[in-house]
């Protein structure tokens, strides 16, 4: 697995940089966590503008996981506005050929962040939305609190 920071975290200008690497390290965790299920190939967290705080995905990332990933970065404020409507997960199946579709979900994660989470094509959907969502209420909390959680 290979983590790629994308770019800066959500920074609170009355916090330095150097206060927020425990909630990165923390965030890290998190997105590791969910990314090492096999039925995952990336985790990706978003601010609400769109821009990328981390992402997570499997070393040896196929051109339909760059395909839906490039996707994803396309929708990604179509998918807020609905999320900010109320939804808590939105779920849509990406077809990518005519025999496959991947399964991609959007979760609110506190009032500043969206995970995503691309599964492969036979992934285990209802475990995963367990998963999913208790990761996406963990990093919800790490980023609304500005704080690492405890183990």
């Amino acid at each position: 697995m290979i983590s790629q920071v994308i770019d800066s975290p959500v920074i609170n200008s009355d916090v330095p940089p150097t206060d927020l690497s425990p909630v990165m390290a923390s965030l890290d965790k998190e997105l590791t966590y969910l990314a090492d299920f096999t039925d995952v190939q990336a985790v990706i967290l978003f601010r609400l503008d769109g821009k990328v705080i981390k992402s997570q995905y499997r070393s040896k990332a196929s051109q339909n996981l760059l395909v839906v990933m490039k996707w994803v970065k396309n929708i990604i404020s179509k998918t807020m506005e609905e999320l900010q409507a109320g939804s808590r997960c939105i779920k849509y199946d990406k077809e990518i050929n005519r025999k496959e579709a991947i399964p991609v979900y959007f979760y609110c994660a506190g009032k500043t962040s969206i995970v995503v989470t691309i599964l492969t094509s036979v992934a285990n959907t209802g475990l995963m939305e367990i998963e999913m969502s208790r990761n996406a209420r963990r990093i919800g909390e790490i980023i609304d609190k500005k704080e690492p959680l405890g183990d």
